[in-house]
């Protein structure tokens, strides 16, 4: 039987229930992050989840800066443009109070303010079926560049890129062994289906996978995510790229295990083996 160890997110993730319908919360934000648009994208659509189970408003902070971008300013107005999160909801008002959730949950009490951080995974990490509710909403305010396939598709998303030779990101690198392990698993279930690996580099860095695999590599992340999200299998990569496409997808998800746990429809992936699991779960 599978079992992951969820993050540990912080207590203030979650807002004070008792609380929240006091006087001194005007609503939420999610802002102050500037690391890839995927993880950008994740957390902002945790903070509407947030809001609306929660019964507040959700106020939009718009993306300043994206990593991994020429011009991180630019390719924030790019993610910014492509999944339309801003959509129904107002920015934060001019002269109202924005504090974190810390100083909320500390007993704030003064004229209503907004609270802002940086993610709601907290309450997202605890109910993470209920991104289903929000599904269609939030591909329909989609932009990408529009993706399709020919014949029936397993995407198979390689994280490499800024995890390559970075021994902080160790963890989050799948190794070719264990995608083509994951592969032929998948491929159980989807037999006729040809495989798309989707990622950065030059085909002799995937060794035997160029025996069974076709390569879209180095494209632009939004083609890249649009087609992950289109395909009619998902296999994703310990990635919040990944991760929001696995949200947004109406195709097979099968999740290897990371930090942020899966959804009850998706199909989980054998564990990696016990060095690496431990530097994932601790």
């Amino acid at each position: 039987m599978f079992g992951f160890k969820r993050r540990s997110f912080a207590k203030t993730d979650l807002l004070d229930p008792s609380r929240i319908g006091t006087g001194s919360l005007l609503g939420i934000t999610c802002a102050g992050r500037t690391d890839g648009g995927g993880a950008q994208v994740h957390a902002v659509m945790s903070a509407i989840l947030f809001s609306r189970m929660a019964g507040i408003a959700y106020f939009h902070s718009p993306f300043t800066s994206v990593r991994h971008g020429d011009h991180p300013e630019v390719f924030a107005a790019r993610w910014e443009a492509a999944f339309n999160l801003s959509q129904g909801a107002p920015g934060v008002p001019d002269g109202v109070p924005i504090i974190s959730a810390e100083t909320f949950c500390r007993g704030y009490s003064g004229v209503p303010a907004v609270v802002a951080q940086g993610h709601f995974h907290g309450f997202a990490e605890r109910n993470p079926d209920l991104y289903g509710q929000l599904a269609d909403e939030f591909r329909d305010r989609l932009a990408l560049p529009p993706r399709s396939f020919e014949a029936p598709t397993i995407a198979v998303h390689v994280r490499r890129g800024d995890v390559v030779g970075e021994a902080a990101h160790a963890p989050r690198m799948t190794d070719n062994a264990t995608i083509l392990r994951n592969i032929r698993r998948v491929q159980r279930d989807h037999p006729r289906h040809r495989v798309v690996i989707f990622s950065q580099g030059v085909e002799s860095d995937f060794g035997p996978l160029a025996d069974i695999c076709a390569f879209e590599l180095n494209s632009d992340v939004l083609e890249t995510i649009s087609a992950l999200i289109a395909a009619d299998c998902l296999i994703m990569a310990k990635s919040s790229l990944s991760y929001v496409a696995g949200l947004l997808s109406k195709g097979r998800v099968y999740y290897e295990p990371f930090w942020h746990g899966p959804l009850s429809s998706w199909q989980v992936l054998p564990k990696p083996p016990g060095r690496l699991r431990q530097a994932i779960w601790g």
